[in-house]
């Protein structure tokens, strides 16, 4: 039996009906026991080496492949069924890999496809709940979980059904800095017991002493491929001191937390938030009780909290998509009508699917600008936009085809055109490279400088480092009844 649990020599795939191939020539081995990052700008054939690796190329994707790929053992093709009993897929959004209603269902569910003894199910449920601290949110449902939670609940599911291979595609994107140390504490307990791991991920400081192996992709090829070998140097410290590194538009290598005033202490208010309480129903315990705040105009004001804390439940309160039981909001001195308060703010959310319904690109700008602004001024604004978020060639295309970066910064892009005086995004760089985090960041400090007020739920501490001027903390913990999957407005 090979030691190698991925062994890829020369791999090249080509999508159906493109011309350019998404990869070419990949050529790495990876041991039982190890873990690799792979990495680069939107678009350099990341997501697509993952299809590779747990089957869906070519078993869903066609395509044409050549080269020579072995994944546990079984050279490339192999059956999808085969593959999915070595190898455990965790997704950038956890949405679409649910089955089941609750936490612990869902990650019981593969052990029960598999027909295990009642009581292995139990212990291993039990166990991979426990590891991720998830054991009081068992029975809850996965709808009513917080994004960061939803993420540890899929990787529960892998966890407990033992995969040899897990593959993971951006799997801190909404976890907290604190959730994130300890999914890199997981991994390593994970590759003690001979677990391999393939990690995709735009962030790169949290896996330092993690990783056996680094590869950058560009354009489909990999331009940066290092080994730790025994005594060595870390694979990002190699990668840190790469010439090409700044031009390949990734993330920093290495992050600080910002140490943030608050924001009652910032500056003038616009918007003043004043004994708020809520519920999600009257079953539900309250989420907010008595809270109040200040959030200053001309500021990025960051809102920080565990996952879970109710940071985006707040920011749907404030853009009037949802009603506190008692309290007010002012914006601008001013209690206004929900239906007002939602032409004065813009909300970009996680959930990028919803917010997108023109037919293409151009359209969904132009249509989010306000009507009295003339068209030509508007056209010329969307071009702007288009231009500044690298979104000018797919002006055409139907948003729903985009990539999930793509759509990232077109949602974003129609914020802008709203010319909002509040402007909240939600986990707005979860999955962007370094580049486009950076254009995202100057767009928000010149917000800012216009005078707007802008609230950044994030916890990506490079974004945060780049932009944020203050802080709004919660520090509750968001109890029964959880966070609503937000509505468009």
């Amino acid at each position: 039996m090979s030691e190698w649990m991925i062994d890829a020599r020369d791999v090249a795939y080509r999508y159906p009906f493109t011309e350019a191939p998404a990869l070419e020539g990949i050529s790495f081995r990876l041991r039982k026991g190890e873990a690799m990052l792979v990495t680069g700008a939107s678009g350099c054939g990341k997501s697509t080496l993952l299809r590779l690796l747990n089957g869906l190329i070519p078993n869903h994707y066609k395509g044409t492949l050549t080269g020579t790929l072995s994944v546990a053992g079984e050279t490339c093709p192999v059956p999808m069924e085969a593959l999915a009993k070595r190898v455990g897929t965790v997704l950038q959004n956890p949405d679409e890999q649910f089955f089941a209603t609750t936490v612990e269902e869902e990650v019981a569910l593969t052990l029960e496809w598999q027909c295990r003894p009642r009581d292995e199910i139990r212990r291993r449920v039990d166990d991979a709940l426990r590891v991720l601290d998830l054991t009081d949110l068992a029975r809850r449902s996965v709808f009513t979980l917080s994004s960061g939670e939803k993420q540890k609940a899929t990787l529960a599911a892998v966890l407990a059904a033992e995969a040899d291979l897990v593959v993971m595609d951006e799997p801190t994107a909404n976890l907290s800095p604190e959730a994130t140390d300890e999914l890199a504490r997981l991994i390593l307990r994970l590759k003690a017991h001979g677990v391999t791991l393939v990690i995709v991920d735009h962030r790169l400081y949290w896996l330092r002493g993690v990783l056996d192996r680094l590869l950058v992709l560009e354009r489909g090829r990999a331009v940066f491929n290092a080994e730790k070998m025994p005594g060595g140097e870390d694979p990002l410290d190699l990668l840190a001191a790469h010439p090409d590194v700044a031009r390949w538009g990734l993330r920093r290598v290495s992050v600080s937390r910002p140490e943030l005033p608050a924001c009652d202490t910032f500056g003038a208010p616009a918007v003043e938030i004043r004994g708020l309480t809520f519920r999600h129903s009257k079953k539900s315990r309250l989420i907010f009780d008595g809270f109040s705040a200040n959030v200053p105009r001309g500021a990025v004001t960051a809102i920080v909290g565990a996952n879970g804390a109710g940071k985006t439940t707040l920011a749907r309160l404030l853009c009037g998509l949802a009603k506190p039981q008692a309290g007010e909001i002012l914006h601008e001195g001013r209690a206004l009508r929900r239906r007002d308060i939602r032409e004065r703010a813009a909300f970009v959310m996680q959930q990028m699917d919803i917010q997108l319904f023109m037919r293409t690109v151009r359209e969904e700008l132009l249509f989010s600008a306000p009507r009295a602004v003339p068209r030509a001024v508007r056209e010329a604004e969307a071009d702007r936009l288009l231009a500044l978020f690298g979104l000018a060639h797919l002006a055409e295309r139907h948003p729903q085809s985009l990539s999930g970066g793509e759509k990232q910064r077109l949602v974003i892009a129609c914020a802008l055109m709203k010319r909002p005086s509040l402007l909240i995004l939600d986990e707005p760089t979860s999955g962007l490279d370094g580049r486009n985090m950076r254009v995202i960041a100057a767009q928000l400090a010149q917000f800012a400088l216009d005078g707007g007020a802008a609230l950044l739920i994030t916890h990506d501490l490079e974004l945060l480092e780049l932009v944020a001027q203050c802080q709004l903390r919660i520090e509750g913990k968001l109890q029964s009844g959880g966070e609503s999957p937000p509505v468009a407005p």
